[in-house]
């Protein structure tokens, strides 16, 4: 400053009654990193730095004897008044303020670190600094990362954490909430079938429906890839209504398709809904038990087929400790031995003659009886526990094959089933051949058959787990045919030798319609140069028409059911050495 400027600007001050600000601490000033202001303690400026001046474009000898807090935003300015005041008290040290300013040329609305420091005593000051420091870029900042903490990225929507918050506020404040979780079925198939740019759309979009639906006195969350949730807060009884048709109005919004990439595409989801009302209990456990019932609802609906929406009740409760009790009693028949395998022949349509077996697991539990594999085999898939159980019937099975060819006098392949948790095995190539080696079977009569919607479930990994089987010299199957999503679509991206036509087309073979949709799977599978198996064949009548239809092998009760291994050897004896019609005792004899 020059000396003129500096002499009209301490008469000014003088005439305002306010002390002037020496020539040194200006220079000091003037070298400052912080906007520096110096004020009365009622605010009035008396100085301004030219850093000052240069952040907000002011004039800063303009603005001597102006009040300083006309910048700072309304909503601040009394608190950072109070904090002046404090700093002002008799033996106060500085007082930080964290407030907003306003641009008055432009309106933005920017954040400011403000230390207020008494320095009346300081001759060469005589007022109170301000040393500011614009923190709205660290604040924004700080408020992105708090917003990802607590949001999902792809949606937008508040995430598990968040969602537990909103509980816990809602909780405190004495509300009864009510919870609906989703689960979206098929948007596995749809990253498969077009990428994962277009699950992501279709994730977004599903979002977008369920606000919509939802309403905006609901949360909305994305827990994890293909989970939703929507929780809802009030009144017990306004809770109760509106949770009693939210899930199916969510699963009816979810199941309207949707044009992604130029192409229609098709999800659904299962919705399991549940209500927690004020209690005693701690608030952790009511989050606990609430997810808990929801969580157990959305499984019965998807047990059910899915595109459903199912409410929680003591009833499923039951069910589900009547399954962990089944789970527990499951590891122990695997200890004692309770578990054996049998054997169900597969029969060449054309020749007559059985080609094969399926083995099969049974339970003979010591209280319960026999446990149906429709039971417990979705009760150990829901564990490691169907990796044991896999294990044992691919040994099992091996063992037998010996016993089986030496019987049929000639080659006889044996089927095991693998479960989606053995296909996503990594070491599941290495177990197989370990177990042909040790029981010195020849890869090609073993067949491992998939389901369809377990190779479906993970396309990608499906596939190559299944070449590296058949680089093994091993024999595969595709399971349950016709019961996933988009069958045709997959048979030529799944490494499989066989095609196993699921029962449900055989139930209406004797109509001329049904006679042609067999048909037509039969020619395509031939033309991919695929063995068919017709399964759940019950009837000579239905034999025939299978047969007719052009498919190569059956299986069913019309020829046998299940067999205990020395009856399945005796068979393949019997049948070696009489050729002909199937004898009817396998018929009638049940394992």
């Amino acid at each position: 400053m020059n000396r003129r400027r500096r002499e009209q600007l301490g008469e000014r001050l003088r005439r305002l009654g306010l002390p002037v600000v020496s020539p040194s601490y200006e220079a000091l000033a003037r070298q400052a990193a912080d906007e520096v202001l110096v004020t009365d303690t009622d605010g009035t400026v008396r100085f301004l730095s030219p850093s000052f001046s240069r952040r907000w474009n002011l004039d800063r000898w303009g603005l001597v004897g102006r009040d300083a807090f006309e910048w700072v935003h309304p909503d601040d300015r009394d608190s950072a008044r109070e904090l002046l005041r404090q700093a002002c008290l008799p033996g106060a040290g500085p007082v930080d303020s964290q407030h907003r300013y306003l641009v008055r040329a432009t309106g933005e609305v920017r954040w400011c670190r403000v230390r207020f420091s008494d320095a009346r005593h300081e001759r060469s000051v005589r007022g109170v600094i301000w040393n500011c420091v614009d923190t709205t870029d660290e604040k924004r900042a700080l408020e992105a990362l708090h917003f990802a903490a607590g949001h999902d990225g792809l949606t937008g929507l508040p995430n598990r954490r968040s969602l537990f918050e909103s509980f816990a506020a809602a909780a405190d404040a004495g509300a009864t909430c009510g919870l609906v979780l989703l689960g979206l079925d098929g948007l596995k198939a749809v990253n498969d079938r077009l990428g994962h740019s277009a699950g992501d759309e279709v994730v977004r979009r599903t979002a977008e429906r369920l606000l919509q639906v939802a309403g905006a006195g609901a949360v909305v969350a994305r827990l994890d890839g293909d989970e939703f949730a929507v929780l809802v807060t009030g009144g017990e009884r306004e809770v109760g209504q509106a949770v009693a048709t939210l899930g199916d109005r969510c699963v009816r919004a979810v199941r309207e398709p949707l044009a992604v990439g130029g192409r229609t595409v098709g999800v659904t989801a299962g919705a399991g809904t549940a209500l927690a009302v004020p209690d005693t209990d701690a608030l952790q456990d009511r989050v606990r038990q609430l997810f808990q019932h929801a969580d157990i609802a959305l499984v019965a609906a998807k047990a059910g087929g899915g595109d459903r929406a199912v409410p929680f009740s003591r009833g499923l409760l039951d069910a589900r400790h009547e399954r962990a009790e089944l789970a527990a009693d499951l590891r122990t028949a695997l200890a004692q031995r309770q578990l054996h395998v049998v054997y169900q022949p597969l029969v060449d349509l054309a020749a007559g003659s059985t080609v094969g077996v399926e083995a099969l697991v049974r339970w003979e539990h010591p209280r319960r009886g026999a446990v149906s594999p429709a039971v417990f085999v979705p009760v150990a898939e829901e564990s490691d526990t169907i990796l044991d159980i896999g294990g044992f019937v691919l040994d099992q099975a091996l063992g037998a094959v010996s016993g089986f060819r030496a019987a049929a006098g000639g080659d006889v392949l044996v089927s095991v089933n693998l479960s989606g948790h053995q296909l996503l095995q990594p070491d599941l190539t290495v177990l197989v051949a370990d177990a042909l080696a040790r029981h010195r079977v020849d890869p090609a009569a073993l067949c491992l058959e998939v389901t369809e919607s377990a190779a479906v479930a993970d396309l990608s990994a499906a596939r190559e787990t299944l070449l590296r089987l058949r680089s093994l010299g091993v024999r595969t199957a595709l399971d349950d045919f016709g019961t996933g999503y988009s069958s045709l679509s997959y048979l030529r991206r799944l490494p499989v030798d066989k095609l196993k036509i699921d029962k449900s087309f055989l139930d209406d073979v004797a109509d001329g319609q049904g006679v042609a949709v067999l048909s037509g799977i039969a020619a395509l599978a031939s033309g991919l140069g695929l063995t068919t198996v017709a399964e759940g064949i019950e009837t000579d009548q239905v034999a025939r028409l299978v047969a007719r239809a052009g498919c190569t092998w059956g299986q069913g009760y019309h020829f046998a059911r299940p067999l205990a291994e020395e009856v399945a050897r005796e068979h393949f004896a019997r049948r070696a050495g009489r050729g002909g019609p199937q004898n009817p005792l396998w018929r009638s004899t049940t394992a």
